[in-house]
C-alpha cells in the first residue's frame, strides 16, 4: 500500500489552487465568500496547511492559520491527498466518519460546491 507523504498534499493541494484559479466562474461565485480553511492530516505530524479564500482569490499558505479558521478540514494524509487530488469523493470519507469537517452548514455546502465545480467542469 502506498504511503502518501506531507509533499504528496501540499502537491494536491497546489493543484486545487491552480484549478480553483482556471474556473472563472468559481472566482464570481465567491468573491463574497472570505474564509481560512485549516487542512490537517490526522497522521503526519505537520502536514498542515492553510487555503485562504479572499475576493475571489485562493491560495496556499504551509501550516496552521495564524488566527481562527472558519473551516477545519482533517482527515488521514492519502485521503486528504485523493481528494484534493479529485481521485476519491469527499462524500465516502465524510460518512464514515474518516474525514472529518467543522464548519457551518453553509460553509460545508459552499466547500462541496467548489469541490464538484473544479473536479465536474
Amino acid at each position: 500500500m502506498h504511503v502518501a507523504t506531507r509533499d504528496e498534499l501540499s502537491a494536491a493541494l497546489d493543484d486545487f489552487v491552480r484549478r480553483f484559479r482556471a474556473e472563472p466562474r468559481l472566482k464570481q461565485m465567491t468573491r463574497d465568500w472570505n474564509r481560512t480553511i485549516h487542512v490537517a492530516a490526522d497522521d503526519v505530524a505537520g502536514a498542515e496547511f492553510t487555503l485562504r479564500l479572499e475576493d475571489g482569490e485562493l491560495s496556499l499558505q504551509p501550516g496552521p492559520p495564524a488566527g481562527p479558521a472558519e473551516l477545519a478540514v482533517r482527515a488521514d494524509l492519502a485521503t486528504l491527498a485523493a481528494i484534493f487530488r479529485g481521485e476519491m469523493s469527499p462524500t465516502e470519507p465524510y460518512m464514515s466518519g474518516r474525514l472529518r469537517i467543522a464548519a457551518s452548514e453553509e460553509d460545508t455546502m459552499r466547500l462541496d460546491v467548489v469541490t464538484l465545480m473544479i473536479w465536474d467542469a
